[in-house]
């Protein structure tokens, strides 16, 4: 699926520094320059999250000039924000939209900042309507002015304001404490977000409406869009200013092992830190002791398959631990689908069960130690 951006583009500037006294010229601090840090923001950071997240997004270029948001941080606090204001020609843009083909996208984004580019948003989204396309809208005005648009986005007191419970496609953020709520034809959602703390909200709108179109191009429904969207609004605000969301903070990469883990020795350990380094989860599957008997002879296991889970679970980069009673794991991997299966170098890409579901990292055998080594050794030592 395509989707297109229009909207007002924002250059959000960071300065950063420190400060150790307050300037004898008046009661502010004075900062000492580290670094100066330039980014998009507006409808630039919903694109560049956008194509992060692996979606085939453009931005309409409408070359018109660009408001500067500029930050003074000092010591990981704001001290103040200056706002040079550019008004693009309304005009301008209007006639480039009007010439425009829009029936190759699926979604335009409106990212509308009210800075001029969007001042005809009634004609934009009836020209783009009339090309088949869903317009999903940020909105910094009245309701009115977005007639005719498949969603829009208003936060708690632009809902209030501006008459949007008129309008039949809703979702609502409230920055007070992130809840989202949605109204949408005959669905009705309400998302409690993770409380974490909040150290930026610049660009969590962005962030969030990029999760949630990323959402719409993945099919999934509205409510699984909206968990997606809350999710990358949360993790935006965790850092200080812009973010760009990659996959990996909206959805699990689901990293896979399998083994006995009969004795559990370094090898193992170096190979599920390396697994769960690949990803947000770690599953690991361990052979029943039937199964590992079939595999092992009568000998094995040394532990039950009960302590081999419950070990394996008190270590903090496991996820979940999953017994199985097949010779092979292959029914396991077919209902978790992870990303990524990870087995140990005495195997090839070729011979790991399950390369055919998913992508295969072969971790480099670490010498001397293996299970069936350690029973030797305790053997001669006897």
């Amino acid at each position: 699926m395509k989707v297109l951006v229009l909207g007002d583009v924002i250059i959000d500037k960071y300065i950063y520094g420190t400060s150790t006294r307050i300037s004898p010229e008046a009661p502010v601090p004075i900062v000492n320059l580290d670094n100066i840090k330039t980014s998009l923001g507006g409808a630039g950071l919903v694109v560049e999250n956008l194509k992060s997240l692996g979606v085939d997004v453009t931005l309409l270029q409408t070359n018109q000039p660009r408001s500067t948001k500029t930050r003074i941080i000092s010591d990981g606090h704001y001290v103040t924000r200056l706002d040079e204001d550019e008004k693009a020609d309304s005009e301008a843009v209007l006639r480039n939209v009007l010439s425009s083909d829009f029936s190759q996208y699926e979604y335009v984004i409106l990212s509308d900042y009210n800075k001029g580019v969007l001042t005809h948003s009634n004609r934009i989204i009836e020209h783009i309507n009339s090309q088949g396309c869903k317009v999903i809208v940020d909105p910094k005005r009245h309701r009115k002015c977005y007639e005719g648009a498949w969603l829009v986005k208003p936060n708690a007191k632009e809902y209030k304001d501006f008459g949007f419970d008129k309008h039949k496609g809703n979702i609502i953020t409230t920055s007070a404490n992130g809840a989202v709520s949605a109204k949408f034809e005959d669905e009705t959602h309400f998302i409690i977000p993770e409380q974490v703390e909040v150290n930026d909200v610049t660009g969590a709108g962005d962030c969030f409406l990029a999760a949630f179109v990323y959402g719409l191009t993945q099919d999934k429904t509205i409510k699984q869009c909206l968990e997606l969207a809350t999710k990358g609004a949360t993790e935006s605000v965790k850092h200080l200013g812009t973010y760009i969301l990659s996959k990996t903070d909206l959805e699990d990469t689901i990293v896979f092992t399998n083994g006995c883990f009969d004795i559990l020795h370094i090898g193992h350990l170096k190979l599920l830190r390396h697994a769960r380094s690949l990803g947000n989860r770690l599953i690991v599957a361990i052979n029943s002791d039937a199964s590992v008997k079939r595999l092992k002879g009568e000998t094995r296991p040394i532990n039950s398959q009960e302590t081999r889970k419950e070990t394996l679970e008190q270590l903090s980069i496991v996820d979940e631990v999953i017994i199985f009673d097949e010779d092979t794991p292959y029914e396991i991997i077919k209902e978790i689908k992870p990303s990524i299966i990870v087995k140990g170098g005495d195997y090839t890409v070729e011979t790991v069960v399950g390369n055919d579901l998913a992508e295969v990292a072969i971790f480099p055998k670490v010498d001397g130690y293996s299970t069936t080594q350690i029973v030797k050794d305790i053997k001669v030592g006897n």
